[in-house]
């Protein structure tokens, strides 16, 4: 009786903070000595469930191992659209001083000084997008490929038959949005694959701050690198285990964690998962990615990621995780459907334009994170402003 008791605690627990799926109303008995048969039963007729309430489009859609779909942007295109907007989104400001000293001979010292820069730097390409083997950059497939990050791998298939225990081919790699026509169940669910990779641009970029004499910041980050790779991250992106009790997670309406105001609310920030519910697929776009970029800026989260959170270093300061309501921390650079010659934050106004909402469901952007930097001038920094 205890274990019937907490399995029916864990399943309301996971449908309600997830909202991955809603039970049927058939499932008013079932054999308690045979939980597993009842859970592979439900999790493996999502689709024919989905299909029987209204209108589904690809919820439990899966890339084949021979797709030929070519991306909707290449590492040109996006190197392009990033240099193009640079003096536009690094938002350069002359910050301050910062003073170095030189001791050869202790007390002997010399002290020389130099001017304290701040600018934003195009870290991350993030892409959220509905179809597994669907990835909007034409590269990131590749890059997905060698990562054991496609949907066909041995990694994901591997550790989601780990997790749901049962046949992966027969449910496929769930993805895209339920809209459904009775109420309380999967209305305009949306599930989003989000990856997050180094910004080829900042090869250019980065030779560009060299050039300058300290006037630019460089960023930290490195080309192509696979920060983040939704499929690897099945067991929270897909489960958000253990994301589903976070007390942030519990706070509905609650304006601090989640993205956007009372009468332009895009949803909320945690968990951090793939799910969400949304009448706008361009907000269910965003608040996956503004999820992604929300850990990967912190370090320690629960998710399989490599963090750009870095540490101060004498002349050079990275600033803090991305804040909905701090520009500093993370603005954003559409790159598609719609190609932005500027950046802003999270989230769009009440009513952006009809270009922004893609049809297809993939987005890409330019994630531009904010850096203080000096050149170094002396042995040690002992003082700065700024």
């Amino acid at each position: 009786m205890k274990k019937l008791l907490f399995v029916v605690i864990a399943l309301c627990l996971s449908g309600m903070a997830g909202q991955a799926f809603a039970y049927p109303d058939t499932w008013t008995q079932f054999d308690p000595n045979d939980l597993d048969a009842a859970r592979d039963q439900t999790m493996g007729n999502t689709q024919q469930m989905l299909e029987e309430r209204g209108s589904v489009e690809c919820i439990a859609c899966h890339g084949e191992t021979n797709d030929q779909y070519d991306g909707v942007m290449n590492t040109l295109e996006i190197s392009e659209a990033t240099m193009s907007a640079a003096l536009s989104c690094m938002n350069w400001e002359l910050r301050g001083i910062c003073v170095w000293m030189t001791c050869l001979v202790p007390p002997v010292c010399s002290f020389s000084t130099s001017l304290k820069v701040k600018n934003h730097v195009p870290d991350l390409v993030i892409q959220s997008y509905d179809r597994a083997n669907g990835e909007p950059w034409t590269e990131s497939q590749d890059i997905n490929q060698v990562s054991q990050g496609d949907a066909d791998s041995s990694w994901v298939t591997t550790i989601i038959s780990w997790i749901e225990d049962y046949n992966v081919d027969d449910v496929g790699i769930r993805g895209g949005v339920s809209t459904e026509a009775k109420k309380d169940q999967h209305a305009n669910l949306y599930f989003k694959l989000v990856d997050a990779y180094g910004n080829p641009s900042l090869i250019a970029y980065n030779a560009l701050a060299q050039t300058t004499f300290g006037l630019v910041c460089a960023g930290q980050t490195f080309p192509f690198f696979p920060y983040f790779i939704s499929n690897l991250d099945s067991i929270a992106w897909r489960w958000d285990v253990p994301e589903m009790f976070y007390p942030q997670s519990w706070l509905p309406l609650i304006n601090t964690w989640d993205l956007g105001s009372v009468t332009n609310n895009y949803g909320a920030i945690y968990p951090r998962h793939g799910f969400m519910t949304a009448q706008d697929p361009l907000k269910a776009g965003v608040l996956s990615a503004f999820r992604a970029a929300h850990f990967i800026t912190r370090s320690g989260e629960p998710h399989l990621y490599y963090t750009i959170d870095k540490a101060d270093q004498d002349g050079y300061w990275p600033s803090d995780p991305l804040d909905k309501d701090r520009e500093d921390t993370g603005i954003w650079q559409m790159l598609y459907p719609r190609t932005d010659s500027s950046c802003q934050r999270f989230p769009y106004g009440g009513n952006p334009s009809s270009n922004r909402r893609s049809t297809d469901g993939s987005y890409i952007w330019n994630f531009w994170k904010s850096y203080k930097c000096c050149t170094r001038q002396g042995q040690q920094l002992i003082f700065h402003t700024g």
